[in-house]
């Protein structure tokens, strides 16, 4: 059975907002136009949904701390460190939909991020070598990602990446073997420190996260020169090497994510530092005036504010079910454009946004629906067993039909039953490491 626990409204609406705009972003990114300077924006804005969740989640491993560490009993350091390694491996079934095998993908860049996090902030460390360690940790990265830029370490990337085509989605860097041809002359080793979410630097989020909730909520210090630190990196952060990241270009550009190669080398510094500076600006004006759903009177809002909630409280299977929304219809275009038989490149195509608006919606509607399906077939016998079962057949299909379309959609069994099953799995974790008295 899945467990409960207290939240903080604050933190999930932050979460839920960042999957909101997670979700709008792939949503649009898909077969998308070349971006105008609207759309540009519009992109931008999404672009700060991985450091808002990332910031979010770095929270939440301090309410874990200040929930678990004294309980009596409870083996807190084991189930976290267990908890992690679950989510690292299992977190492969999502990676096999996602096509992202050789890549630290998401769940395997939190599992780890958590964890780094956990483990320093349960020192006494004061905040000022926290800063230290994550300018230290940040700079491994940034060092390796200005010399990419530089040409040294893959001969020619500067060029290839600034000549990419504005309109290119991901099935141009598969058709032309980009990415391919980038992960073997970067190595595999390589890829997996620097590519995609790594640590060294998606952690700065969950690091500044847990630093800035354990400054203001748990010492109950004043917010003020958080403000100010996260509103000065924000409104810097376009000036820092745009000469080299975008020369020629405007502001927008230095920080503009135009490509899908930019995406997984994205780490450069105006794009941490002002997306850093917006998720902890967003995190303070939500706690400062956010007071959950119920002090909310308007009906509507509060219906939209309670679903961003569940969002938050429900990410992991967010994440998993916002891609089967979305490629759900993009499996319905690809049928009736099947069926009306139309010419290659003359087919019905959904305006990017309204796209994005029925995968919103789509979503919204569905994760309560699997979340109530997870937590009543989580208590039935053999669960465990049953989720497995679900997995085999459906990778085994996925291969019968691996020619066809149908192939990669099957593959959402893997990542259901990962939705599924790892909830069920920290509820074991927890009670195997909860130690249980005699009774006299």
């Amino acid at each position: 059975m899945v467990q409960k626990t207290e939240r903080y409204a604050e933190i999930d609406l932050l979460k839920g907002l960042g999957c909101v705009l997670m979700l709008v972003g792939h949503a649009i990114r898909i077969k998308m136009p070349a971006p105008g300077v609207v759309d540009k924006v519009i992109l931008h804005l999404m672009d700060f949904s991985g450091p808002m969740f990332f910031f979010a989640s770095g929270m939440n491993v301090m309410t874990f701390i200040e929930r678990n560490e004294q309980k009596p009993g409870f083996n807190a350091k084991k189930f976290y460190l267990w908890a992690a390694a679950g989510l690292f491996f299992l977190g492969y079934a999502y990676n096999l939909n996602r096509i992202s095998l050789f890549f630290m993908d998401i769940f395997q860049g939190v599992a780890l991020s958590t964890v780094i996090v956990y483990l320093l902030m349960r020192t006494r460390l004061p905040t000022w070598a926290h800063f230290i360690i994550v300018a230290a940790l940040y700079g491994i990265y940034a060092q390796f990602r200005i010399r990419l830029e530089l040409d040294q370490i893959v001969p020619g990337f500067h060029q290839m990446r600034l000549g990419i085509p504005p309109d290119a989605d991901i099935a141009y860097f598969l058709k032309h073997n980009i990415l391919k041809d980038f992960v073997l002359t970067l190595g595999l080793g390589r890829t997996w420190l620097f590519a995609n979410f790594t640590p060294l630097s998606w952690g700065v989020f969950f690091y500044f996260g847990a630093l800035c909730y354990r400054s203001v909520v748990q010492r109950k210090k004043r917010a003020l020169p958080w403000v100010i630190f996260f509103a000065a990196i924000f409104c810097a952060a376009p000036w820092v090497l745009a000469n080299l990241f975008a020369p020629g270009k405007s502001l927008l550009d230095a920080v503009f994510l135009a490509s899908y190669l930019d995406l997984i080398m994205r780490g450069i510094p105006s794009y941490i530092l002002m997306t850093l500076g917006g998720a902890g600006l967003a995190y303070l004006a939500m706690r400062r005036w956010y007071r959950g759903t119920g002090a909310i009177r308007n009906r509507a809002a509060r219906w939209v504010a309670a679903r961003i909630e569940l969002l938050g409280k429900e990410s992991l299977l967010f994440l998993v079910v916002h891609w089967w929304v979305l490629d759900t219809i993009m499996m319905g275009l690809l049928i009736v454009n099947a069926i009306s038989r139309r010419p290659p490149g003359a087919g019905f195509e959904m305006n990017i946004y309204a796209r994005a608006a029925l995968t919103l919606t789509g979503t919204a509607f569905a994760v309560p629906l699997f979340a109530r399906l997870r937590d009543r077939v989580s208590q039935t016998e053999q669960y465990g067993w049953k989720v497995s079962a679900f997995v085999v057949v459906m990778l085994f299909l996925s291969a019968v039909f691996r020619s066809l379309a149908l192939g990669h959609y099957l593959t959402y069994g893997a990542s259901f039953g990962f939705a599924f099953y790892y909830p069920y799995l920290r509820g074991k974790l927890r009670r195997k490491f909860t130690a249980v008295k005699n009774e006299e």
